[in-house]
């Protein structure tokens, strides 16, 4: 009987995650990622006026699941709101809100020295992947004024199923830089 507890709370286990401090330099960011994340740069039309923009991506995999934060520098700060709101319809699109404990989708989520903007949210989402397959995205939007100019981050988690509390680990460690 001993070994049949055992062998059920062994299939309980949550596989540990072991966290990483890193600087985005360019971006003044501090992020933890659960795995040791990859770099790369991709042009991207968001369908905005400004036409494709340069984003900076980094990002990896850690049990079943992709973490990835990206940012990009916006030319008019008066835009920034616009800006979220482009980028997270990107994302977002044709996907069904997951509330949970942590927070009701599409809260406000402002890390301290982000713009204060009402497209500055956390959204968790559900829906059909490319190959017919679940998929849950938890997200956040928000943006740093830089000048005349903004820099607009987008933090986010792929994973077949929810993973709340591992996304509000990984979204609460985002830090500005001055």
């Amino acid at each position: 009987m001993c070994a049949a507890v055992a062998a059920l709370s062994a299939c309980d286990h949550k596989p540990e995650l072991t966290w990483h401090d890193v600087t985005l330099r360019d971006a003044e960011l501090h992020a933890r990622f659960p795995c040791e994340p990859d770099v790369a740069q991709q042009k991207v039309d968001f369908g905005m006026e400004q036409g494709p923009v340069n984003v900076t991506m980094m990002g990896c995999d850690a049990v079943d699941a992709t973490y990835a934060v990206s940012h990009w520098l916006l030319d008019d700060v008066r835009q920034a709101d616009d800006a979220l709101a482009y980028w997270e319809a990107a994302v977002l699109t044709k996907l069904k809100a997951v509330d949970s404990k942590e927070g009701k989708s599409g809260a406000p989520f402002v890390p301290v020295g982000a713009m204060n903007l009402s497209r500055s949210i956390r959204a968790t989402v559900q829906g059909e992947g490319p190959s017919g397959w679940t998929i849950t995205t938890h997200g956040v939007w928000f943006a740093k004024q830089e000048g005349d100019k903004a820099r607009i981050y987008h933090a986010v988690i792929y994973a077949p199923k929810p993973q709340h509390e591992v996304a509000s680990q990984f979204f609460q460690a985002l830090e500005l830089q001055n």
